[in-house]
């Protein structure tokens, strides 16, 4: 009973989804139409656009495009996966083990029980992924990590 509750709503979803976007569109060509460029405009400022999905806080992004393109992305917010290796003051992102430019990645504003745990279960180095921003990090471009997560 469940199951035809779920494919039941999730049918209406759809429909109500369509109708809308379809609703829309009516709407913008009725709008198109209006010769009169302040009646136009009220028309188009009078059509209720419905919300997208949200977006993720965190834009994935490739390592290789990231170290590519490093001065592009800084100041966002990113997740990047790739191997993680323990430093002294620093962790280093590389593509897999034998990367000889890793990027470093500050972790100084992830709680201290956090980073231990994690140091205790990466170990030498892990497959991980980073959420944080894109900054200077020792003197070069890197990312103050928000969130560390061992894959």
């Amino acid at each position: 009973m469940r199951f035809l509750t779920l494919v039941l709503l999730t049918l209406l979803g759809a429909l109500w989804t369509a109708a809308a976007g379809a609703q829309t569109r009516d709407e913008m060509e009725r709008c198109r139409a209006i010769e009169n460029d302040e009646r136009r405009l009220a028309c188009y400022d009078a059509i209720r656009l419905s919300p997208g999905p949200p977006r993720a806080k965190y834009e994935p992004v490739p390592l290789e495009e990231l170290k590519s393109f490093a001065l592009s992305f800084r100041g966002q917010l990113v997740e990047v996966t790739g191997w993680l290796t323990p430093g002294e003051n620093f962790l280093f992102l590389g593509v897999d083990e034998a990367d000889e430019r890793p990027m470093p990645v500050e972790f100084e504003t992830i709680p201290r029980r956090e980073r231990r745990a994690f140091l205790l279960e990466c170990g030498e180095g892990c497959p991980a992924a980073v959420q944080g921003r894109v900054r200077p990090v020792n003197f070069t471009t890197g990312i103050v990590a928000d969130a560390l997560i061992v894959r």
